[in-house]
């Protein structure tokens, strides 16, 4: 699709990546000639428009036009981050040291306490969700308010395996504390490069993640640069019981 125009606006350059109910290229506003991301709907067919939209936040990437295309249907415009997700920022340059993985711990916690406070749950945090930008700032991608319709036939089953909540498993509804053990599972793998239940298939890492509690991160060799209190309180975020689990933001306890 390089090339294509978009709302007689949006000139694609290349793509930029695809999942599950999208597709992402990076463009050129041909009325500002600033780039941008674009995001096209694989099911444009039933797409339905939020109704509103919360107060935007710092820590979330920003909207900055919507629209559907008579030809390619609907599209979101969102600033072009410049950056790393930290899935490949981990896996170029190994964990975290302690203070760049404080400073992420602060600014995603913040990202995901604003969803909450406005009464939404992400359901998918991981590691290519969240974007270091120059500052450095931490940016929230893949925000639930602005997703689009899944293809037909997609599994009920949503979100990343290595970051889904046993109950999420389970095939209940996530709510604010599997999205605490999915920041969890996110904090870990900053801190030692590994995600909790590490597994040579998807199914062995669900089955693990269902029956056992992970390896605690203060034993990992590549953690040990984190004070134990910090990989104490990651471990509380990654217990199997959700109950057990921080319930909002608010409850962060480290020290």
């Amino acid at each position: 699709m390089k090339e294509t125009l978009l709302d007689g606006r949006y000139q694609l350059l290349d793509a930029l990546g695809s999942g599950g109910e999208a597709r992402v290229f990076r463009a050129r506003d041909n009325s500002t000639g600033w780039e941008v991301a674009v995001r096209l709907a694989l099911n444009p067919t039933t797409y339905t428009a939020p109704q509103s939209l919360p107060d935007f936040h710092p820590g979330w990437v920003r909207l900055l036009d919507s629209g559907i295309d008579p030809q390619h249907g609907p599209c979101q415009i969102f600033e072009l981050l410049q950056g790393e997700t930290l899935r490949q920022m981990v896996i170029s340059s190994g964990p975290m040291e302690r203070e760049p993985w404080r400073l992420f711990v602060d600014q995603s916690l913040a990202a995901v306490k604003a969803l909450h406070d406005a009464g939404w749950v992400h359901g998918d945090l991981n590691g290519d969700n969240f974007v270091q930008t120059p500052g450095p700032r931490w940016k929230l991608l893949e925000l639930p308010f602005l997703r689009f319709d899944p293809p037909q036939g997609r599994t009920a089953l949503f979100g990343s395996i290595y970051t889904l909540a046993p109950e999420q498993l389970d095939g209940t509804q996530a709510d604010a504390r599997s999205d605490f053990y999915a920041l969890g599972c996110v904090y870990y793998f900053a801190a030692c490069g590994e995600f909790p239940h590490a597994a040579a298939s998807s199914r062995e890492m669900a089955v693990n993640r269902l029956r056992f509690d992970p390896a605690p991160l203060a034993l990992a060799e590549k953690a040990s640069r984190l004070p134990v209190s910090w990989s104490t309180w990651v471990m509380t975020l990654l217990s199997r019981n959700p109950e057990k689990r921080i319930r909002t933001a608010l409850e962060d306890e480290r020290v």
